[in-house]
């Protein structure tokens, strides 16, 4: 995973902008790699690590997603495009000390973009 995405990273970016940073690329999930991620590891702003991102995505090497996130933080569904969540998910709420199932409105729970390796780019890089 380190190489193919070393591999990916440089074919974006001219200069090697991971040297010295191999472990916390080794940290790195390949199935959520959030921009928050690659704006800290290269040291880049936000919209920076978005544009990388985004043209990573134009060029076949990620696919974005995203997911709807309950209010204990947990994922409660992943769609590959926002019009494709549904209206409701069901989240775990505590109550009165018992957890218990509730349906939500997908539109009032927070919702993050996030970026995968492809499975092209997995291939393509192994």
């Amino acid at each position: 995973m380190l190489r193919k995405l070393l591999d990916i990273i440089s074919n974006i970016l001219p200069l090697n902008p991971l040297a010295g940073k191999e472990e916390a690329l080794a940290q790195l999930n390949p199935d959520k790699i959030y921009v928050e991620n690659i704006s800290a590891l290269l040291d880049v702003s936000y919209n920076s690590a978005k544009a990388i991102c985004e043209t990573a995505t134009r060029q076949g090497l990620f696919n974005k997603g995203i997911e709807v996130k309950c209010p204990d933080g947990r994922v409660a569904f992943e769609a590959p495009e926002e019009t494709r969540l549904p209206e409701t998910v069901t989240c775990w709420v505590e109550e009165e000390g018992h957890l218990e199932a509730r349906e939500m409105d997908t539109n009032a729970l927070e919702k993050n973009i996030y970026y995968r390796l492809s499975d092209s780019s997995r291939v393509a890089h192994a």
